[in-house]
């Protein structure tokens, strides 16, 4: 035979075999969402190729679903794409008036946030916790030669819009801290902790043991009641941004030792000035009172620079941001996109960003409509095969390395290390997570047994069992598919 004719089956060859897998998965994922569990449910599937961004299997791939916080890849991939994997965030603290030589500094002490959301963090390690920052902010102040203040510490967020929460984030979720939002200055990831007695019996009242650290003028009115110790955390906590008056409603699990539920601060900037102020107190300092810069203004570059505090680098809060879900980190991102890439420190320009990128790969936008970068807002509505494009066309600047350093491994990392644990797609799988009642979402990249990288989105909403985990095991199903068919 010649060589000729041997290319041309051996061409012939490569084609049946890749159209055969493309086939074979195909023919599983429609038995697979055939079958009775989905019948009333909506379920959207598209696998592609990473290499060429061919399009191996699908269901329903262009249907707009709910992504949840599987929308996160979006956001934090654009990010390292627009940002940069070095991009860090500062926070500053400077002056202005006047420091005579006897240490007395006639003006005010800024804290100039920067949107850092890892600022005060106790998740990332090498992050100072809180009250060790602002210890060492005090310390750097009286290193500055200012021994004492005659004028105001005041909490500079004006780098962000004042629109800290997407508007259309559900009442129930804005007191409670995963809906904790981002400002321009972040603190700890804008919690605090309400600490129960839940000794009693079941259906009476628990007792608010405490709540730190001490947020002035927060009320909590307690409603929350004990549920048998084998239930689950259904405390939710009522109140949104700048109101003090928090209620308390739901139950939490009888036991004997206290029970933590975390809330989200009512205004983190003007906490994060109350705390500085109050550690310069305890060193004689002085400060007349706390205060928040909610707009920019235009003598700010005449303040006087103290010191400077700089996050760990975007690459790393982009892997804690999707290992763990941080609504927070993914906000924070957003915003900072849309300072850096349209001059306004907003979702609504962050969002703008995405797309404008996204169209420059290529891609059509149109089924797809972003409320947040977080995916908490259940207006967000995005295509499975949107998704799965999007994955293939940013993997194009990274290699596996990367995306096993910045997405979790299903059975191994972060909220996905119960996925798939019993299959041999553990630890092949890399994808982000995103669940609300009656759905749940999966996105990321697969290295399948044939050695293929593949990108996929699988978005379930709508599901009407009453067991969670039944929409666990669906999934796993068909992700374990994709692994051995693509």
């Amino acid at each position: 035979m010649c060589i000729i004719n041997r290319i041309i089956y051996l061409n012939l060859f490569l084609v049946i075999c890749v159209t055969g897998m493309a086939q074979s998965l195909q023919s599983k994922i429609d038995q697979l969402t055939g079958a009775a569990f989905y019948r009333h449910a909506n379920i959207g599937v598209s696998v592609r190729d990473v290499n060429d961004r061919h399009l191996i299997a699908e269901v329903r791939k262009d249907k707009v679903l709910v992504p949840a916080s599987a929308l996160k890849l979006v956001t934090t991939l654009t990010g390292l794409e627009l940002l940069g994997g070095d991009f860090r965030f500062s926070t500053r603290i400077t002056y202005d008036g006047r420091l005579g030589a006897d240490g007395i500094l006639k003006g005010n002490i800024y804290i100039e946030g920067g949107g850092d959301p890892s600022l005060g963090s106790e998740r990332i390690p090498g992050v100072e916790d809180a009250d060790r920052l602002i210890r060492r902010m005090t310390d750097d102040i009286l290193k500055a030669g200012i021994k004492c203040i005659e004028g105001n510490i005041i909490a500079d967020e004006s780098v962000f819009n004042s629109f800290p929460v997407s508007p259309s984030w559900q009442w129930n979720d804005l007191g409670n801290y995963y809906a904790a939002g981002a400002w321009g200055l972040n603190i700890n990831e804008n919690l605090y902790n309400i600490w129960y007695n839940r000794s009693g019996p079941v259906g009476s009242l628990s007792r608010i043991a405490y709540f730190e650290p001490r947020v002035p003028n927060l009320v909590l009115e307690n409603e929350v009641t004990i549920d048998s110790a084998n239930t689950s955390d259904n405390a939710y906590i009522f109140g949104g941004p700048y109101h003090y008056g928090k209620r308390v409603v739901g139950t939490i699990p009888q036991g004997k030792d206290l029970y933590k539920v975390k809330g989200s601060l009512p205004d983190p900037p003007l906490f994060f000035a109350y705390k500085l102020l109050t550690q310069l107190d305890k060193r004689n300092m002085g400060g007349h009172n706390y205060r928040t810069q909610y707009r920019a203004v235009k003598n700010k570059q005449r303040r006087i620079l103290i010191s400077e505090y700089r996050s760990p680098d975007l690459k790393t809060i982009v892997r804690y941001t999707n290992d763990l879900s941080i609504n927070i980190y993914a906000e924070s991102i957003l915003k900072t996109m849309g300072l850096v890439m349209r001059k306004s420190g907003s979702g609504t320009e962050g969002i703008g960003a995405i797309k404008s990128f996204m169209k420059k790969q290529g891609l059509d936008t149109e089924p797809l409509n972003m409320e947040d970068g977080s995916g908490l807002s259940a207006r967000n509505l995005m295509s499975p095969d949107l998704m799965a494009s999007f994955l293939a066309t940013v993997a194009k600047n990274k290699d596996l390395a990367d995306i096993r350093q910045i997405i979790p491994a299903a059975g191994e990392r972060g909220t996905v290390r119960n996925l798939l644990v019993r299959s041999p797609a553990k630890g092949r799988i890399w994808l982000k997570s995103g669940s609300m009642d009656n759905i749940l979402t999966y996105a990321g990249y697969c290295k399948a047994a044939s050695g293929r990288l593949v990108s996929f989105a699988v978005f379930l909403n709508g599901s009407t069992t009453d067991k969670p985990d039944k929409n666990k095991a669906e999934l796993e199903k068909i992700l374990d598919a994709i692994y051995r068919f693509s």
